[in-house]
């Protein structure tokens, strides 16, 4: 008996995320390894059910966006569109 993956991802997206499996407690620097926490965590929920993993990778891309907004912030050239 095969097994075909439940998931509905692209090939080319299972094969990155199969890439590093394992939830990194490093901070996440790229908006390519946000989004990957991103697919992954929605993985973990679909395929294995496993929300207490899904939340690890969430709390990760929360601080690279609470981080990037910050940056974002104290960029002059948003200087006009901050809210009064």
């Amino acid at each position: 008996m095969t097994s075909r993956p439940t998931s509905n991802l692209p090939r080319r997206a299972e094969q990155v995320l199969d890439r590093c499996a394992g939830i990194s407690r490093e901070p996440l620097h790229t908006r390519i390894e946000c989004l990957e926490q991103i697919i992954r965590a929605f993985r973990d929920i679909a395929d294995r059910d496993d929300i207490h993993q899904a939340a690890d990778r969430l709390t990760l891309v929360q601080a690279w966006i609470q981080s990037e907004a910050e940056r974002a912030a104290a960029d002059p050239i948003f200087f006009d569109l901050r809210l009064v």
